[in-house]
């Protein structure tokens, strides 16, 4: 007389009731860090980029549609700075909203209030002398 004992199948998933704990927080993307930082910053003119990245090509891109913004920007590559310059020098009206400079004295004497930095340059700008309090951004921890 065997006889089998079914056994009800092992429900997938967190109990009924219980709840998580922790939030997941994911890693930005250009587009996520471009959406948070024009939470945050919206009524800004004018924009310091300090390093040429995906992130900060990304800003530029989206902020061109607005004609009042003027960008100012620098890199310690002159490969990457040359690049950014050829793709935005080139667009209308940039003589007036586009210009570059070099990077030494970009934060120490600076002709914006905020600097968005690259993630490679942010330490590197964290180091130098800033003394008018340039707010420093880096956009992946927005």
């Amino acid at each position: 007389m065997n006889e089998k004992v079914k056994e009800t199948p092992k429900k997938r998933g967190r109990k009924p009731g219980s709840k998580m704990t922790s939030k997941v927080r994911l890693k930005h993307n250009p587009k996520t860090a471009k959406e948070d930082l024009f939470k945050k910053y919206k009524d800004v003119q004018d924009w310091g980029i300090y390093g040429i990245d995906d992130f900060t090509l990304e800003i530029v891109n989206s902020l061109w549609t607005n004609p009042e913004i003027t960008f100012h920007a620098t890199d310690t590559n002159q490969d990457r700075l040359s690049y950014a310059n050829r793709m935005f020098g080139s667009r209308s009206f940039s003589m007036y909203r586009w210009n570059i400079y070099s990077h030494q004295g970009f934060i120490e004497h600076p002709v914006v209030d905020i600097i968005v930095c690259s993630k490679e340059l942010y330490p590197v700008a964290k180091s130098l002398p800033n003394p008018y309090n340039v707010n420093l951004i880096l956009l992946e921890e927005i």
